[in-house]
């Protein structure tokens, strides 16, 4: 939004509430909610000079009232419609001008200094006006005072709430962030394991070149497997490259040293529930953490989690999935049991080999990549942990995973 357009939406919102008001004694001299309204642009839209909103005010009251009086009273002459008005237009621009130089902005977060401000604005404005428009007597005084105090502690009182509500969209804004940047990089982590398990296999591979050409007696066969054995040892300095940038990239998200369960599941919790909406399921997910320990090394268990959850979500269209957590003397335990399609007891042995799947796309018929659980498998080899699966078809499956603790604290 522009700045004119800011100003003008502001001004007309503040002259419309100004017709909100009471007359406490009988003449022109009234109390507007206006006054409110201005109370709170100056200490909310710090875009917009105090002067600038007091001045454009007060001559859109001005406008805005004489026509409303004139158009309303056709006995009333201009004239005499503005002798009435002007002193509410003087009461707007003092406001905006005393605003700036007692500098509310700047202390706005000091309640007593706001509200003590905003009060003595308001009362001499008042009394500006009050001289003006009519004769000040003590009854009026009084009212004046009344009146002032109720406008600058309700003011004060709206800003705080509207502060607050800032704040809880900030944090959970923070938190969204959050949330997605640990389901991040725990993916990161989770290919980490066969970035590093691909390092072995290119030494392996590199030295069986090696031992050919040492085992070889032609000559062209033997520049061969040399060849072979360096350029091997060039996609081997290229993966050490890769590897070294995620070890680096992962110490970058290392500013927190422990993370409780509680706040690990609270973080996959909300994710899931993003994923089921998407998905158009009517699926329920139960967290019961029995332990609400602090791990050091906690994006494993991202990973292990939300592979297993997702494969529970993908193996029904409605039920409830319960994750279990609790330690077990020295061991962390997790139990993750769905209501799903189940899976044969003869294939669960090779759930684990990279690849092999039970799931296909109901549309295209593709098969899934068969990754996610051997995912969790070299994780949980990585931290000593195990898996035992329990399934039957149409059934549903319990996964049960065990870690030792000291791994998950290091």
């Amino acid at each position: 939004m522009n700045k004119f357009k800011k100003y003008f939406l502001t001004v007309m919102a503040i002259s419309l509430l100004g017709e909100m008001y009471f007359y406490p004694f009988q003449g022109s001299f009234r109390f507007s909610a206006g006054v409110l309204a201005l109370s709170l642009v100056i200490l909310l839209e710090e875009d917009l000079n105090e002067i600038k909103i007091g001045i454009f005010t007060g001559i859109s009251v001005l406008l805005f009232r004489s026509s409303l009086n004139y158009f309303g009273n056709t006995s009333h002459t201009i004239i005499s419609v503005l002798k009435t008005v002007y002193p509410a237009s003087i009461y707007y621009s003092l406001f905006g001008m005393l605003a700036l130089l007692i500098g509310i902005r700047k202390n706005k977060n000091d309640p007593i200094f706001t509200i003590i401000s905003l009060f003595s604005i308001d009362v001499i404005c008042n009394i500006i006006e009050a001289i003006i428009s009519t004769s000040l007597d003590t009854g009026l005084f009084k009212y004046i005072l009344l009146v002032g105090l109720i406008r600058s502690v309700l003011s004060y009182l709206i800003f705080t709430i509207f502060k607050s509500q800032e704040i809880l969209i900030r944090k959970k804004e923070h938190q969204k962030r959050y949330s997605q940047l640990n389901t991040l990089v725990s993916s990161i982590q989770a290919e980490m394991f066969y970035l590093k398990k691909s390092m072995s296999d290119i030494e392996g591979v590199m030295g069986k070149a090696m031992r050919l050409n040492n085992a070889l007696e032609d000559n062209v066969l033997k520049k061969d497997a040399l060849d072979i054995a360096r350029e091997v040892h060039e996609i081997k300095k290229d993966y050490y490259r890769v590897t070294k940038g995620f070890d680096n990239f992962m110490k970058q998200f290392a500013t927190k040293d422990s993370m409780s369960m509680k706040d690990i599941i609270t973080i996959i919790e909300d994710n899931i529930n993003r994923f089921i909406e998407e998905s158009n399921k009517d699926i329920k997910i139960i967290f019961k953490v029995d332990d609400n320990i602090e791990l050091q090394t906690y994006y494993p268990i991202f990973t292990i989690l939300n592979n297993l959850i997702i494969n529970s979500i993908e193996s029904m269209d409605q039920g409830t999935i319960n994750i279990v957590q609790n330690v077990n003397t020295d061991n962390l335990s997790i139990t993750l049991t769905d209501q799903g399609s189940g899976i044969d007891e003869d294939l669960i042995p090779y759930l684990f080999s990279p690849g092999f799947t039970t799931k296909f796309d109901k549309t295209t018929g593709q098969a899934s990549t068969g990754i996610g659980l051997s995912h969790i498998e070299n994780i949980l080899n990585e931290l000593g942990g195990t898996i035992n699966i329990q399934s039957a078809v149409n059934k549903g499956s319990k996964f049960e995973i065990v870690i030792p603790l000291n791994s998950l604290r290091r």
